[in-house]
């Protein structure tokens, strides 16, 4: 209204709400430099005229809202770039980890040992009676079998760290999502009192960019500012309350942890964040293990084969020159039945494919022995609790225990599991070296060494020899470990640009907010004006007479 009374209020709300505008600034300022921290700006608004003498006079200003300067789509985009680069740097940390163990360039990879071995087996054919070149020869396998086992035991001690982190990871994201649950309790608690709560949202913010980069993320928000987040498609925060992620290691593949969520598995769900990057780390290691495994296995097979058809100089004949090959079986989790391995074992050396098995009942007295490599069935056959099963070059026996099996049931088995770990010359004897093709042939034929020393340009791993097939590990991961680089360099500069273009809106700008200061002191002092100047007004009524 337009008496003294309603000037000094309207002077009044002008001193209040420069107040509360220099408290926001002020504040601001002071977390120019603060991780997270979103800008803040008072919304003010004119308050409701009121009519007096017929007109509408004014009645001064009030603040409508403290809001972020904020955006949201920014902030999401932000998330998903984040949870990629996480997953691309931890894929390469692993890529690198495999590429430190299996290298080559110091010339005591296994390439190297390679050749050695069978170079020395050309040196034994080239002088077979003498001692020197076959006790080099066994010296120089011995350092084939030990380079395996070196790399076999590395490649197991990784996998493991990876599972540890991944343990260590999926606490560290249980934790992240109570305390995201305790923010939208306090949150909502404050908003719903009409009041707002930035900085709280900021700390959430933060906790969820924090989140995204171990796991990537869906986030909703509801009417009374409270957020729910999916992993995977299923809910790990709702509101106040929690799921909880747990690790549930599979009887099957004790390298590759199950990840439940719910009472499901989320594992093929989850796309982003330094876990799948974990997840795909555990999938390169075990791929570059199973192919170090097979090609120990075909070393052992292809060796011994040769070796047991030769003669040593001390007559000897039909001896391995590496240990034997073990056979490995394990029951499926899931079989209802109360059946068991009892023992496995390599029957026939030449008939053996050094692929992997699974033997399927289909009820108590009948299974099926399928070839996992191909999906074909091998051998079929009723099912006798104690029997022998035998197929290509493998005989393993199943018995009862606390009864029989049932269908759907089944047993994998495999002749090249921890080859590459449990590798080592069974030969002790530089003499029994097996050179001659004949007994009548000693001491100088050198038939069978050249057998043997041929073998490392076969074709022996499919259409590969030795050497290719190391290779062919050995490039495949190269080539992956510089798309990973390329990958996580490209993510790196898209996520700073979306940063750089978040800070453009959200972030703090020393200069403007000092701007703004000067602009809010300025309107601070002409409010403290009207009021001097209406309280000059007042006395002078007051000493009119």
């Amino acid at each position: 209204m337009s008496t003294l009374n309603g000037i000094f209020d309207i002077a009044k709300t002008a001193l209040q709400a420069n107040q509360k505008a220099i408290n926001v600034t002020s504040h601001n300022i002071a977390n120019a430099n603060t991780a997270g921290y979103t800008r803040q700006r008072v919304v003010l608004e004119t308050m409701n005229p009121v009519n007096f003498g017929g007109q509408f006079f004014g009645t001064g200003v009030d603040v409508a809202a403290v809001e972020r300067v904020y955006d949201s789509f920014q902030t999401i985009q932000l998330r998903d770039a984040q949870s990629a680069l996480s997953r691309f740097e931890t894929r390469g940390q692993h890529l690198a980890g495999l590429e430190s163990i299996l290298n080559d360039f110091d010339g005591a990879g296994l390439s190297t040992r390679l050749d050695a071995f069978f170079n020395s087996a050309a040196d034994v054919a080239a002088n077979p009676s003498a001692y020197g070149e076959r006790a080099a020869m066994l010296s120089n396998a011995r350092v084939l079998s030990d380079t395996f086992n070196h790399a076999a035991t590395n490649l197991d001690r990784n996998l493991a760290s990876v599972n540890s982190q991944i343990e260590h990871k999926v606490a560290d994201i249980n934790g992240l999502a109570e305390r995201i649950a305790g923010f939208n309790a306090q949150i909502s608690s404050v908003e719903l009192s009409g009041t707002s709560a930035n900085d709280l949202r900021d700390k959430r913010d933060i906790l969820l960019e924090e989140l995204s980069g171990l796991v990537d993320i869906n986030v909703t928000e509801n009417d009374i500012g409270q957020v729910d987040v999916y992993i995977g498609g299923s809910f790990i925060v709702a509101a106040n309350k929690t799921a909880t992620l747990t690790v549930r290691p599979d009887p099957r593949d004790i390298d590759t942890p199950g990840l439940m969520l719910n009472g499901g598995t989320i594992n093929g769900r989850i796309t982003g964040g330094s876990l799948k990057g974990d997840l795909e780390g555990i999938a390169y290691y075990k791929d570059a293990k199973e192919r170090i495994n097979l090609l120990s296995a075909s070393i052992i097979k292809e060796v011994n084969l040769q070796h047991a058809q030769g003669y040593g100089l001390d007559g000897s004949t039909g001896a391995d020159f590496f240990s034997p090959l073990s056979v490995y079986a394990n029951a499926s989790s899931a079989n209802s039945g109360g059946a068991a391995i009892t023992s496995g074992m390599v029957t026939d050396l030449s008939a053996l494919t050094l692929d992997d098995y699974e033997i399927r009942f289909s009820g108590p007295g009948a299974y099926n022995v399928v070839n996992l490599n191909t999906d074909a069935v091998v051998s079929n056959g009723a099912y006798t609790s104690g029997a022998v099963i035998s197929f290509d070059g493998l005989s393993v026996i199943i018995a009862d225990s606390s009864k029989a099996p049932q269908g759907g049931d089944r047993f994998v088995v495999s002749s090249t599991k921890n080859a590459a770990f449990e590798m080592e010359v069974a030969l002790t004897d530089p003499r029994k070296i097996a050179a001659s093709a004949t007994s009548t042939g000693l001491p100088g034929d050198n038939a069978n060494a050249l057998a043997i020393a041929d073998l490392k340009d076969g074709s022996v791993i499919g259409s590969t020899t030795f050497s290719q097939f190391y290779n062919s590990i050995v490039t495949d991961l190269g080539t992956a470990a510089k798309d990973a680089r390329i990958n996580y360099e490209a993510q790196s500069n898209f996520t700073q640009e979306l940063r750089a273009a978040k800070e453009t809106v959200s972030g703090v700008s020393i200069e403007e907010e000092a701007i703004n200061l000067v602009k809010l002191q300025r309107a601070y002092e002409a409010a403290a004006k009207v009021l001097s100047t209406v309280d000059q007004m007042m006395d002078t009524i007051l000493r009119l007479r």
